[in-house]
């Protein structure tokens, strides 16, 4: 993977978006035929499968709360400039998905489950395979008394690995699993306890992106206090143990182990509605990252070995989302965190990311809906190592993103949206940076039913 390195500042040129713009709807009216898809969401708009900065839930289907169901399909075309991300070679990813969810209410309890299927076809790049899609889960929305309520949920889902922080895409194949619960129990009029706990195990399929596995256990325990005039304030600490068990070392009594790490944070936070206009929240943490083993033994050869110590970091993180709805047809959203997670698509422990994304969508009538927007995303990758994948040791990346889309509501039930993105990683070692531009078309159409 490593060889041709030469090569990663070729681009195609913006002549061939042009050249293959025909291409791309034929492609995607093929793949259409029998859709029913949801509607796109027109804020935020992501590169590849990156999540939102906003974060996401446990599950990636529809959730139906109450007795109903929910069909969701479509397809979306991506054409991409530099699709590899490693060759400046350009191609298409056509993408034909269909979600479903199913809500059952049983006595005060709300049973969800649901799935996706669907596939990745990879046109014109060799590099990548098309490979299919799938996912599936379920869980309750439950209620204890008139005070207590939470979620129990789980989720198994796999799909090709396509994610911007990457160096090249690969023949892999990403599983996770996840299950956990979380409850909320109010305490008299204002005060509140909170719980969360989620197991997740991520493993990747291709031989040389195995090291990068990790599984773990994050638990999650707070106190809020809330009040209409004022707002909710939270105070809560979290711990998130990850171990890598395709990476073992050595540590200082002779015991090989897994890789590991563990994340700790205290965070105090703040949320509020102001009218039906405005929604604030924000966040300052405290963050804690301590590698398992701290300390590790590095052979060198004929038995002899030294001890090196492995980098830990503590100091300050934070979240915020604001999202305002100026009039009838304007929606500005903002949201920005600082975090430190495990580090699962390249050589790293763990990563210090900073993330800020802007969004604005402007509806011109009840059909048509113009929307714009950025996201920057700064990686500060500790405990980095040389590899098969990469060949040498990540540093540092940035990741700022460009996008403007269109999208047309073509009755009740189907969407049509059109997006031009503009996309570029500046990375330290500096072969690993990539620029490219998209042209992105997504037809959608849901169907559904609640009582």
């Amino acid at each position: 993977m490593v060889t041709g390195i030469e090569d990663l500042q070729r681009q195609s040129g913006a002549a061939r978006l042009c050249g293959h713009a025909a291409i791309l709807l034929a492609a995607s009216a093929f793949f259409m035929a029998p859709a029913f898809l949801a509607p796109v969401m027109a804020a935020p708009s992501q590169d590849n499968d990156d999540p939102p900065v906003a974060g996401a839930g446990v599950v990636s289907f529809p959730m139906v709360n109450g007795r109903g169901w929910q069909l969701n399909a479509g397809v979306t075309t991506r054409y991409d400039t530099n699709l590899s991300r490693f060759d400046g070679e350009d191609g298409f990813r056509v993408t034909p998905q269909v979600q479903a969810g199913v809500g059952i209410p049983l006595g005060r309890q709300d049973l969800f489950f649901g799935g996706l299927v669907g596939r990745d076809f990879i046109l014109g790049n060799d590099r990548i395979p098309n490979r299919n899609r799938f996912a599936a889960g379920g869980g309750v929305n439950w209620r204890l008394g008139q005070r207590c309520d939470g979620q129990i949920a789980g989720e198994y889902r796999e799909s090709l690995a396509l994610f911007s922080e990457q160096f090249g895409f690969e023949d892999n194949m990403q599983s996770v699993r996840t299950i956990g619960g979380s409850a909320n129990c109010r305490i008299g009029g204002a005060f509140g306890i909170t719980g969360n706990i989620r197991y997740t195990d991520l493993q990747n399929s291709a031989p040389v992106q195995r090291l990068f596995g990790n599984r773990g256990v994050s638990y999650t325990a707070g106190l809020t206090y809330g009040r209409p005039a004022l707002g909710q304030f939270s105070l809560t600490g979290s711990l998130d143990q990850r171990e890598f068990p395709n990476r073992p070392v050595l540590d200082t009594s002779a015991t090989i182990v897994n890789d590991g790490v563990d994340i700790i944070s205290a965070r105090l936070g703040y949320q509020r509605g102001l009218g039906s206009r405005l929604t604030i929240g924000a966040g300052l943490s405290y963050l804690t990252v301590k590698p398992q083993p701290s300390q590790s033994v590095q052979l060198i050869g004929d038995g002899f070995g030294f001890v090196v110590d492995r980098p830990s970091f503590s100091g300050l993180g934070f979240d915020g989302t604001l999202v305002l709805r100026a009039g009838t047809g304007l929606t500005l959203s903002l949201a920005g965190n600082r975090r430190a997670q495990s580090s699962a698509n390249l050589g790293a422990l763990y990563t210090l990311t900073t993330a800020i994304s802007a969004d604005v969508d402007y509806r011109l009538g009840r059909a048509i809906t113009i929307s714009a927007g950025g996201s920057f995303v700064r990686n500060d990758y500790r405990g980095s190592f040389a590899n098969e994948l990469e060949g040498v040791a990540r540093i540092n990346d940035t990741f700022e993103r460009i996008y403007g889309q269109i999208g047309y509501q073509a009755g009740r039930l189907i969407d049509v949206t059109f997006e031009i993105a503009h996309q570029r990683r500046d990375s330290n070692p500096a072969f690993f940076s990539f620029t490219s531009t998209t042209a992105l078309l997504s037809l959608r159409a849901r169907f559904g039913r609640t009582q």
